[in-house]
């Protein structure tokens, strides 16, 4: 990891603390996708977002790497975070957020660091090979939304042995499409690396699914070792301010304000308050994405009361209810 020295300002720690105190949308795996990765000076990477983000929702950027127990390293990761945070207005699905290290920009700051994440001086990526874990939470406490790993083809690394190697965060898929976890290397051996990647594909899809099928295919991927190789500076230079949804409808903000939970928090007894969505199912997950309990909803249109109770222990769980063409995530906690 490169060394560069940073000054935190009092006024800057004031407002990240502010921001966090404020409601925020809750992420679960796969919302968020990393699809430009620069190792090479100056540190650059790219992400959008496949929901809708409040203003002030705040989400890490991590260089820290996977240990083989999908954690991070229990003796704690010397390297950094970023912290973003939703603007006013927050962000709208399909937007696109760049970082330069030259040109922060306002929404990000650097992490203070944890007792797992224990260095405060921000992410800096290595061209020995690394990756961008995007979390919610803090390092002690994570819930991993997705990475992109340029490191390996594979995620066989261990990153308590170095790192410029990454294994697989629990909860992120690397199989299948679309999957969480990206690995765009130049080889499969841990530190078989590419200095720079850039996604490939179109920016124009007819829904969120069709583009996380492509963002998170690694065939979709140019990498190489020089920020000056013709067609890496062209794909970097193309990147549009959002990703086009050219069949987006109202129905899919429909189902998200139309179907709710309650009581939340509950005792493990909760009706999915319906008007008049045909519901198919209901998964619930936990906090690293691990699937806990998943429930035939039979295209009921009205209420409908689960008894979750003998299921789930108390905590905070995700459950994503679904239509045969529509999802929406909601966040409910048993006491």
């Amino acid at each position: 990891m490169k060394t560069k020295l940073l000054l935190l300002s009092f006024c800057a720690s004031i407002m990240m603390y502010s921001n966090s105190t404020k409601a925020q949308t809750v992420l679960a795996p796969g919302d968020i996708a990393v699809f430009w990765y620069q190792a090479d000076t100056p540190d650059s990477f790219a992400f959008t977002t496949f929901v809708d983000i409040m203003p002030g929702t705040q989400i890490l950027f991590t260089d820290c790497g996977a240990v083989p127990a999908g954690t991070f390293d229990p003796a704690g990761c010397g390297e950094g975070a970023f912290v973003y945070t939703a603007p006013t207005g927050g962000l709208t699905i399909g937007d696109i957020v760049q970082y330069n290290d030259l040109a922060p920009g306002p929404d990000f700051a650097d992490y203070g660091g944890d007792s797992t994440i224990i260095g405060g001086t921000g992410m800096s990526l290595s061209t020995g090979g690394d990756q961008i874990t995007v979390i919610q939470g803090t390092g002690v406490a994570p819930t991993f939304i997705s990475m992109l790993s340029g490191s390996s083809t594979t995620f066989s690394g261990d990153d308590s042995l170095s790192t410029t190697q990454t294994n697989l965060f629990t909860g992120l898929v690397d199989t299948g499409l679309p999957r969480t976890a990206v690995a765009v290397g130049s080889g499969p051996a841990p530190s078989q690396e590419n200095d720079n990647a850039m996604y490939t594909g179109v920016y124009t899809f007819a829904t969120v699914d069709e583009a996380k099928i492509a963002l998170t295919n690694p065939a979709n991927y140019y990498g190489t070792q020089a920020i000056t190789d013709g067609t890496y500076a062209a794909l970097v230079g193309g990147i549009p301010a959002v990703f086009t949804y050219t069949t987006l409808s109202t129905g899919d903000v429909t189902l998200e304000n139309s179907v709710f939970v309650a009581p939340n928090p509950s005792n493990g007894t909760i009706t999915i308050k319906n008007a008049g969505n045909v519901l198919q199912s209901a998964v619930i997950t936990d906090l690293n994405g691990r699937l806990v309990s998943q429930l035939n909803l039979n295209g009921n249109t009205g209420d409908q009361e689960i008894n979750l109770s003998n299921v789930l222990s108390s905590g905070m769980y995700f459950m994503t209810i679904s239509t045969e063409n529509q999802s929406t995530i909601k966040k409910i906690i048993i006491k």
